[in-house]
Parts: C-alpha cells; sequence; structure tokens
C-alpha cells in the first residue's frame, strides 16, 4: 500500500531556464494545491532532488527547505553531489529513497516515486518502490527507453495527475 509519494524536482514539478540555478525553477501548475490534495488522501508528500548545482557552486545558498516547506512536503532529501563523487544518494542510486524511508518511517514498498527520467524510475525500483514517469522536463525524450526497461510503468502527462492516478488504484 502507497503511504509516501515522491516527486523529483527538475523536470517534474517545473522546468528550469538555466540548470545551474536552482532559483531558476518555474513550475508547471501550482505544486502547494497538489500537495495539499494528497496530504488530505493520508499521504505523506516529500521531495527527492539530485542537486549539483550545489557541489558546482552554482547554488548561491540557495535555500531548498524554504521551497519545500513552503509547497507543503513533509520530507525531502537532497544529493548536493555531482556524477563524478560518485556518492549513494546520486540517482539512480537509492540513497535518496532510503534517507526519505528513515526520515518518515516507512519502507520502499510504501512509496511512490514520481519523475521524468529514467535514473528516477531506477532509483524507486532498485530500492523497491513504485514509480510512474512523467512526461514534462525529460520525460518525452527518455520514454521508449523506460518503456522497453519496465513495461507495464505507469505514464502520466504532468505530475499533478497523480492524484487521480492514485484513486484509480
Amino acid at each position: 500500500m502507497i503511504r509516501c509519494v515522491l516527486f523529483d524536482r527538475d523536470g517534474t514539478l517545473g522546468n528550469l531556464f538555466d540548470v545551474r540555478y536552482p532559483q531558476t525553477l518555474a513550475p508547471f501548475c501550482p505544486i502547494s494545491p497538489v500537495f495539499a490534495r494528497l496530504k488530505e488522501k493520508g499521504y505523506a508528500v516529500g521531495i527527492v532532488s539530485n542537486q549539483s548545482s550545489i557541489a558546482r557552486g552554482t547554488a548561491n545558498n540557495y535555500d531548498f527547505n524554504k521551497e519545500f516547506s513552503a509547497y507543503g512536503a513533509d520530507l525531502w532529501a537532497i544529493c548536493p553531489h555531482d556524477d563524478a563523487d560518485n556518492c549513494n544518494c546520486r540517482k539512480p542510486k537509492s540513497g535518496l529513497l532510503f534517507q526519505i524511508c528513515e526520515k518518515g518511517g516507512f519502507t520502499p514498498d510504501e512509496c511512490l516515486l514520481v519523475g521524468d527520467r529514467l535514473s528516477d524510475v531506477q532509483c524507486a525500483r532498485n530500492a523497491g518502490a513504485s514509480a510512474v514517469l512523467v512526461l514534462t522536463g525529460k520525460g518525452e525524450s527518455e520514454k521508449e527507453k523506460v518503456k522497453a526497461l519496465y513495461p507495464d510503468l505507469p505514464v502520466l502527462s504532468r505530475f499533478d495527475e497523480i492524484v487521480n492516478f492514485l484513486e484509480k488504484l
């Protein structure tokens, strides 16, 4: 049973005008109402995000905590590393998901990760969590690759469709 819905940030919740700067995120639609609807239905809501801008020094002390709490997220975990760091938290590895599970008292099979990349899906599936691909961000261009590996994976146009998707489960 799904108890926690997790979202990737960049490409899933919104697009970045400049990938080097997290403050350039433009949401695809209002995020807070979607999170509020999920919480009303009893789900914990979280965000898991690779943020190499921190490692590269272009985040300019951006306050992700303030952003995520303003959306109404209950939990979040950020990978501040770059690919070359070979850390355990950078998706497609599952460290961020495990951090959320530890913080929230969930098991991976109680989590659903919504993301726009193969790495999001792999992060979830490698940990034993469920996943949904959205076609925003890189989703459309990665759809065939994702579906070749995970033919039964649900695909949504945008992250805000998750509420209706979960109602149908």
